[in-house]
């Protein structure tokens, strides 16, 4: 039997490698690569250069929870990405690869009483849950499968959540 799944594991890493040398260089692909960017930048801007090393921690914590929550949703088949920025890594580099981070990261460094920052990210992470998502599934960069732009939300708040708790922990230990 796992000779079976490492054969059509085997096909379908094919036929994804052949899906995305069609797609690579495409204005999808270059929207995937400036919106990331423009993020990334954003971030090296704004970033407290007197906090660098708890901002990148927070950054790296909340990159890491962004790329396993999208790998689990992909997996389950709860939603895809048609776009990719690397055929390979599937997880790190989708749409929201540096952009969710990013944010969740400067959410953070602006708002540390957790009053503010749930306020503040109940209102960002409901705009792209029911507005960025949607435009993004428009243009077809993200596919919902067995979700909804609630449960995006909801899952964003959560990881944010998360990361602040762990986080504020971390600077409480260090």
């Amino acid at each position: 039997m796992f000779e079976q799944v490492e054969e059509r594991r085997s096909q379908l890493m094919q036929i994804e490698m052949e899906y995305w040398l069609q797609d690579v260089f495409s204005a999808h692909w270059w929207f995937l690569i400036l919106i990331n960017l423009f993020f990334l930048i954003l971030l090296i801007t704004l970033i407290d250069k007197h906090r660098i090393f708890l901002m990148t921690i927070t950054f790296l914590i909340s990159f890491i929870l962004i790329g396993i929550v999208n790998e689990i949703g992909n997996y389950f088949g709860f939603w895809s990405y048609p776009h990719q920025f690397l055929g390979f890594l599937q997880s790190f580099n989708a749409v929201d690869f540096i952009t969710i981070p990013v944010i969740l990261t400067l959410i953070y460094q602006t708002f540390s009483k957790w009053k503010y920052y749930l306020i503040f990210s109940v209102i960002i992470f409901a705009f792209i849950g029911f507005i960025a998502i949607p435009i993004l599934t428009y243009f077809n960069f993200y596919n919902l499968h067995k979700w909804n732009n609630f449960c995006s939300f909801l899952t964003l708040l959560i990881s944010g959540c998360l990361i602040k708790f762990f986080i504020d922990l971390f600077k409480t230990r260090a």
